[in-house]
């Protein structure tokens, strides 16, 4: 066809490639799930794919009027390879949903990554295939005439349109799950430093409770028979236990009040 280009390099690019050389033009569509890229070489006469994808007699037998007309073979092979790489899309994308309905039963932080980074691929995909259908609808390739095929081509603009915007309504919504989960893990750990807290109050309530018998247990060990400076009165010793209980009562009935325990 006297086009002179290493198309195994265009199926490893990671963008839409569209170059005229002379009188053919060749496209490069991205594909998805490993697969190498659709190389298109479309002239007047004669078009060429390279791809790991194939079309029988069976896919080009209700084309067989518009493959009489110019440039009607280079379409037609435009529209297959365009209608095959908007099914892989929709495949990836159903994998896709899936796996979103799950975290949203069950939220893993690593897959809920994961299928974001995936979808956010997809979508920056499907969002140049829309925008490569739109140049072809406007006849910015000479070769391809989607007149020739409007209700076909206008049936895969649309499913492209409306696969569009489910990858982009469902990264708001892996967006929203993910906000949810960190709000709900927020929650949690608020409640547990919650509990935490209110767990020292307890025991800092009953250590604060406990000091006062300590005191009182203190006074057992002394090893002399009257206080010192108290000897001239002899219910000193009684007194100040009456006011130890007294004072030990006061400070739980007060920790109570205050809700430590």
């Amino acid at each position: 066809m006297d086009v002179n280009v290493n198309l195994d390099e265009l199926q490893e690019i990671d963008v839409v490639f569209l170059e005229s050389y002379g009188n053919y033009v060749i496209l490069a569509i991205k594909t998805t799930g490993g697969k190498k890229n659709d190389i298109l070489v479309l002239g007047e006469k004669n078009s060429l794919l390279y791809s790991e994808k194939t079309f029988g007699e069976k896919d080009y037998r209700i084309f067989k009027h518009t493959l009489q007309k110019q440039y009607g073979e280079s379409t037609v092979l435009t529209l297959l390879t365009l209608r095959s790489t908007l099914e892989d899309y929709s495949g990836a994308f159903k994998i896709l949903d899936e796996t979103i309905d799950s975290l949203e039963a069950e939220y893993r932080p690593g897959l809920a990554e994961e299928t974001t980074t995936k979808l956010r691929r997809l979508t920056n995909r499907v969002e140049d295939f829309a925008t490569l259908m739109m140049s072809l609808e406007e006849r910015k390739i000479v070769q391809v005439n989607a007149n020739l095929v409007t209700y076909d081509y206008g049936i895969t603009t649309a499913k492209a349109q409306h696969l569009l915007d489910r990858c982009r309504n469902h990264l708001h919504q892996l967006r929203d799950i993910q906000r949810q989960a960190e709000m709900k893990e927020s929650h949690e750990m608020n409640r547990n430093i919650a509990e935490l807290a209110s767990a020292a109050k307890k025991l800092a309530a009953i250590s604060a409770i406990l000091l006062v018998p300590v005191i009182i247990a203190g006074h057992f060990g002394f090893n002399f028979n009257y206080l010192t400076g108290l000897g001239a009165m002899p219910s000193a010793f009684p007194t100040l236990l009456v006011a130890e209980i007294a004072l030990t009562a006061l400070a739980a009935w007060y920790l109570k009040k205050m809700r430590w325990f």
